[in-house]
């Protein structure tokens, strides 16, 4: 785990696409509400398997369960009805385990094996809790789970690479846990993944990290904030498959040091959408790699060590919103970089240059040109 107390969580772009999976599992057909309430008018008397039941209640004796919200599972006698458990309405298989502190459950102690006795779960989500220990490999045992959120725990030790075994996972929250990793090729096997949070985890010996989420065709959004990355090896640019469909990058608060990270977001992204790369000691000027990039909405960079000014490249970028370059080592002429944004005049709504050294005569008609946006310069302006 970082020592940092404070990360970018992306954007609100992001946490938009964290919404939109749950409400999709949510709302699955074949579910009931997340509840777990059975509510069908055909299927009423539908009940739990046995077996199923058996192996919750078994689940259960390993928690240690301090504000008694599970006391429901001892008394109603079908476990569909219980609180954080949803099943199938057809043939009462549970589907989906939602016990994270989302729902105000307040949980610790040992996620049991006997999870493996559901053998349709597709939802699993125990997170924001106060698991300790390491993760289970039998977790990579589960081959329908869709969805594994563990995030916000006190889980320790190596992340087990038996999670590569999950073909199906389309979500994987392992954040803010103090587990590593010195090796993240288990995550190229997950061929179906779209949403991976690993935020402030401890990678700092994942040397091929940049190598191993290009090998995810179908991810759309990738947060691996304050994860101390190593920089991106220009060799592991050679690996870049099909894997194009990046939309949300987080990796701020890193150890990036070089401009490889630019070339790496446009080889595996052809429409990125939001770009954070604050506060991850980025040196020299900014290449470039932003040609093919006009779907680009947000862009941070601040908190870095980039030289020189806004490049030619951002011309391209007629959707930009947001652009935050600040406390940097900037020193162009402020008006020749500001003209090289001249594409997103009328989408740009905050624009940070603030500490940095620019110089030059200040654009008299900047606030005319962009519309109802804001501009931080102050102290950057000489």
């Amino acid at each position: 785990m970082s020592a940092r107390s404070s990360i970018h969580s992306g954007s609100v772009l992001a946490r938009l696409l964290w919404l939109v999976i749950i409400s999709s599992a949510a709302t699955c057909c074949c579910c009931s509400s997340a509840a777990g309430n059975i509510s069908t008018s055909n299927d009423v008397n539908v009940r739990c398997m046995a077996r199923e039941k058996h192996a919750l209640l078994q689940f259960k004796q390993g928690l240690v369960d301090d504000s008694n919200d599970l006391a429901p599972w001892e008394i109603m006698e079908d476990c569909c009805e219980w609180t954080g458990i949803a099943c199938d309405f057809q043939t009462g298989h549970v589907i989906m385990l939602d016990l994270s502190n989302t729902h105000y459950f307040s949980l610790r102690g040992e996620i049991g094996p006997s999870l493996l006795e559901l053998p349709y779960l597709y939802y699993l989500d125990l997170g924001s809790n106060s698991f300790n220990g390491t993760i289970p490999k039998f977790l990579g045992s589960l081959s329908r789970l869709k969805v594994l959120k563990l995030g916000y725990n006190r889980f320790s030790g190596f992340i087990p690479p038996q999670l590569g075994n999950l073909s199906n996972l389309h979500t994987l929250d392992l954040s803010w846990n103090y587990v590593t990793s010195d090796n993240l090729k288990w995550v190229s096997r997950l061929s179906s993944l779209r949403y991976l949070n690993m935020s402030a985890l401890n990678f700092s010996s994942a040397v091929n990290w940049a190598q191993s989420i290009s090998q995810l065709p179908s991810l759309i959004l990738l947060q691996l904030g304050s994860c101390d990355l190593p920089d991106v090896d220009t060799a592991s640019l050679s690996f870049i498959n099909s894997s194009t469909s990046l939309q949300v990058f987080d990796l701020s608060f890193n150890f990036l040091i070089s401009s490889s990270v630019f070339y790496w977001i446009g080889s595996v992204s052809k429409n990125p959408v939001s770009i954070d790369l604050s506060n991850s000691r980025i040196k020299g000027p900014i290449p470039d790699a932003f040609t093919n990039m006009d779907s680009l909405l947000s862009l941070d960079l601040s908190s870095n060590q980039l030289e020189g000014g806004i490049p030619k490249s951002f011309r391209s970028l007629c959707r930009l919103e947001k652009l935050y370059l600040l406390s940097n080592n900037f020193s162009d002429r402020l008006e020749q970089s500001i003209g090289n944004l001249s594409c997103a005049q009328n989408t740009l709504k905050s624009l940070n240059l603030s500490d940095n050294l620019w110089w030059g005569p200040f654009p008299d008609d900047l606030t005319r040109c962009y519309r109802s946006f804001i501009v931080i310069i102050d102290r950057s302006f000489r």
